[in-house]
């Protein structure tokens, strides 16, 4: 790492700083009652943090003398286009056949095409997941997901 991760770092941790600051102003409320600047304060804390880190990392970095070309040579393009085509049909596909079938879908894509797992897994895991995941957010925290034939068979 160079000079300029050093200045991006701690522009980074500039903003970062700017945030805390704000949030603090808003009000930072209490764990049990949070108030409006409770979730910017933190999200705040942590950009600040990890750019301190990646600014005293790059101090010590072994890739400190190597060129960006090097630095990227061997990283998998082709499945983050994956990941990205999968998200984008996800996000075009989730209302209309609901929450668990879309979400079992894109796991079961992610879990088979990406890093491959056997088929039990990548199928079983990826349902109960997304079941569990909607009994959590739809029952408990009662947020509003869409519901396909599934979620009106099952609930």
């Amino acid at each position: 790492m160079g000079k300029p991760d050093q200045i991006s770092s701690l522009t980074w941790f500039l903003l970062g700083v700017a945030i805390i600051y704000l949030s603090y102003r808003l009000g930072l409320g209490a764990l049990t009652n949070p108030g409006p600047g409770f979730l910017p304060f933190w999200c705040g804390m942590i950009l600040s943090g990890l750019s301190l880190l990646v600014f005293f990392r790059g101090n010590f970095s072994r890739q400190a003398g190597k060129s960006l070309r090097e630095i990227w040579r061997g990283v998998r393009w082709v499945k983050g286009l994956y990941v990205v085509l999968a998200l984008l049909t996800y996000t075009l596909t989730f209302t209309h056949l609901g929450f668990i079938l879309s979400t079992t879908l894109l796991l079961i894509f992610l879990f088979r095409a990406l890093e491959p797992e056997k088929w039990m897994f990548a199928v079983g895991g990826a349902f109960l997941t997304s079941l569990i995941s909607f009994v959590i957010f739809c029952r408990w925290l009662d947020v509003q997901l869409p519901w396909g034939f599934l979620e009106k068979i099952i609930f």
